[in-house]
């Protein structure tokens, strides 16, 4: 899957694609299949950048911000935000299910038990 990189009021250097992607790459740990991965930076007056990152994938659609005076620090800050939400998104659903999961076995045993002393 490729990466969409739009940077509007500034030159984007010619290392920092090469940064971007490196960046997605450690994602990879977290097995997520993305449909699209798209980087937007803008240079507001004042010299203070603003990093966008819009991400679908099988965990739904997943956005962050990030915004510093460095383009590096901003494109950090939103894609320490863009992980953090991952993880959320993969451990809340187990966290529910397991939690659900204690509840039915605990009714079960129960039925089990009032069955067992009806007889």
């Amino acid at each position: 899957m490729s990466i969409k990189i739009t940077a509007r009021g500034f030159e984007l250097p010619d290392y920092f694609e090469t940064f971007v992607k490196e960046a997605f790459f450690k994602l990879d740990k977290f097995k997520v299949s993305f449909l699209s991965k798209d980087v937007f930076m803008k240079l507001e007056p004042g010299r203070k950048f603003i990093v966008e990152i819009a991400t679908k994938s099988d965990l739904g659609k997943i956005e962050s911000t990030g915004e510093a005076n460095e383009l590096l620090d901003a494109f950090n800050e939103a894609f320490d935000r863009l992980e953090r939400q991952i993880i959320k998104h993969k451990e809340k659903p187990l966290a529910h299910r397991a939690e659900k999961c204690e509840k039915e076995k605990e009714n079960l045993i129960k039925e089990e038990e009032e069955t067992l002393a009806n007889r």
